[in-house]
């Protein structure tokens, strides 16, 4: 049985791969979701991060991958936290189920022990479950013990955040992915600018990318520096400073 089940609602990013997720110092962790992708690996693993660490991108990656070999369904628990956990029905007979954003239910009786007998289930069948988070199993506030203490039990990792080389080859790679010619000077001073997260620095190169379109510009050190100004007073503007 093979396939790609998504709850009503849901889409699968076209970028996120495996493949193109930079590893850094997460080598570990990529390696063990690569074995994840066959439906003979081991049944249960965690990731944690903080926000715009890679999380999402690797559920969605993993899932898209297995699914050329099993029955894998994604799902983004963060998206259906306010209504009751019946996306979840199911789930149980497939081969690999990725759920994402934890915290975003913990607290919510109804939907943890669902979570809960989901992965009792899947493990029953010797199926495969991914879940991630913002924090360890044991930091999870107001989870339910029982759930703690099931993902306590599995493989878990700890995202790595990137240091400044990484986070500058992240932004030079992507950027040439892009056909962008990134100059090393322009991405230090995004990385001395911006957010230095994951997330935040590829979605600035979204909107560099689309701005040197427009202005017919290369990401030269004067165009990337006019761009964090005009950036810097439009943020001001939507928070109402002047």
């Amino acid at each position: 049985m093979r396939g790609l089940q998504l709850p009503l609602g849901v889409q699968l990013a076209d970028r996120a791969t495996l493949d193109n997720y930079f590893t850094g110092p997460n080598v570990e962790l990529v390696t063990a979701l690569r074995a994840l992708s066959n439906p003979a690996s081991r049944p249960l693993l965690f990731i944690y991060g903080a926000v715009g660490s890679g999380k999402t991108h690797l559920l969605q990656a993993l899932t898209a991958q297995a699914a050329s070999n099993c029955a894998a369904a994604y799902v983004p628990l963060r998206q259906f936290e306010m209504e009751v956990p019946d996306v979840l029905e199911g789930l149980d007979a497939l081969d690999l189920v990725c759920l994402d954003d934890l915290d975003a239910i913990a607290g919510r009786q109804e939907w943890m022990l669902a979570v809960l007998r989901l992965l009792d289930q899947l493990r029953t069948r010797g199926a495969n479950a991914v879940v991630s988070a913002g924090a360890a199993p044991e930091r999870l506030a107001r989870a339910l013990p029982d759930l703690v203490t099931r993902l306590s039990a599995a493989a878990v990792f700890g995202l790595k955040p990137l240091n400044d080389s990484d986070r500058q080859r992240l932004l030079q790679e992507r950027a040439a992915e892009r056909g962008l010619q990134l100059a090393e000077e322009a991405g230090l001073l995004l990385l001395a600018q911006l957010p230095r997260d994951t997330g935040s620095l590829l979605l600035a190169l979204d909107e560099l990318d689309q701005d040197s379109l427009r202005a017919q510009r290369r990401l030269t050190v004067p165009f990337v520096t006019d761009w964090l100004r005009r950036r810097a007073v439009a943020n001001r503007i939507r928070h109402g400073f002047r």
